[in-house]
């Protein structure tokens, strides 16, 4: 099954500094209803206007002082409640790891039963940021926004069930919760509910509406995952009884592995460097087995030395070194 999420937030500058600073606009390419925005700003106590001419001036400024400008409306208008300016603030404390002072503000914007706010408060109770880790009431924070909506909420409870983390492990809770993800349009989701009815974890197996799943997951966002996993289906002889087939098919096995080697999956990569090893699906080619095998080995499988250092013995330096050539077009190629 794929991890579960973090937050995901926009790094920029650390600017919440009550020194003096020097704000100006006339080197800056503000102009029309723009710049206008901007001048209101300077006089004004209006809260949608400060909080347009905040995200104007830190997303677009060039200067230091004016982006300065931008965080000093988002911190007035947190300061006197406004929830939008709290997540603002929150968010950019937790791009720059400064989990406290992230911590409180969501805490602050708690209140607006924000289904993002809770999955946030969610995330850093569960990972124990600016607080001890407490995966229980991390859990409560993943109902609160999973129930509001929020699908990554749903993917981060549906994982806790899964894992039995701060609740008693329940597969068939975990397969509802990466169902209501996947019904939003979550992929990942998709892909684990579908490894849910491969192995009938908390719901009945069923290999046809995992493929089918795995399907879903590919046409939307073309899945790395789940490609390597429709080319497991194809391949290993554990799933021919449960699937239906009467022999393995390498040639589809072989065609999913290329699409998920290429979409970065690094099971896909090892597995395609194998079908040309052994020929599987495809004419045996060492030049091109050692380059995925050695492909793979860069996006981190553990499993790629043993079978380049094996290869290697049966290959002539020429084409180890062709197959050097092959890997370093490959890097640039894959997706």
């Amino acid at each position: 099954m794929i991890a579960p999420r973090r937050i995901i937030t926009l790094v920029l500058p650390l600017y919440f500094s009550s020194a003096a600073f020097s704000y100006d606009l006339s080197e800056e390419y503000f102009e029309g209803e723009e710049l206008k925005l901007l001048v209101a700003a300077e006089t004004s106590n209006d809260s949608a206007t400060l909080l347009s001419a905040a995200n104007l001036l830190i997303e677009e400024a060039m200067f230091e002082d004016n982006v300065r400008r931008g965080f000093d409306y988002i911190l007035r208008l947190a300061n006197r409640g406004d929830i939008e300016a709290m997540i603002i603030l929150a968010d950019h404390h937790y791009g720059h790891e400064n989990f406290d002072k992230a911590l409180k503000w969501y805490h602050q914007a708690e209140a607006s039963k924000d289904p993002y706010v809770l999955y946030s408060l969610g995330v850093m109770y569960f990972d124990g940021e600016g607080t001890q880790v407490d995966h229980q009431k991390a859990n409560q924070y993943y109902q609160a926004a999973a129930k509001g909506g929020d699908s990554d909420a749903m993917y981060q409870l549906a994982f806790s069930y899964n894992d039995g983390k701060g609740v008693t492990q329940d597969f068939g809770k975990a397969a509802y919760w990466f169902e209501q993800a996947a019904n939003l349009g979550d992929t990942s989701a998709m892909y684990n509910l579908g490894i849910s009815y491969l192995n009938g974890e908390g719901v009945k197996e069923s290999c046809t509406k995992a493929m089918s799943l795995f399907t879903q997951a590919i046409d939307l966002d073309e899945h790395a995952l789940s490609y390597a996993k429709m080319g497991d289906i194809y391949s290993f002889s554990q799933y021919k009884s449960k699937c239906g087939f009467k022999t393995s098919d390498y040639k589809k096995a072989f065609e999913f592995y290329s699409s998920a080697a290429m979409n970065g999956s690094p099971h896909g990569q090892y597995s395609l460097g194998y079908a040309y090893r052994h020929g599987h699906g495809t004419w045996s080619d060492f030049v091109q087995a050692l380059a995925w095998f050695e492909v793979a080995q860069q996006y981190g499988s553990s499993s790629a030395q043993v079978e380049i250092s094996e290869i290697k013995q049966h290959m002539s330096e020429k084409d180890i070194a062709e197959a050097s050539r092959v890997r370093e077009s490959l890097l640039e190629e894959i997706w």
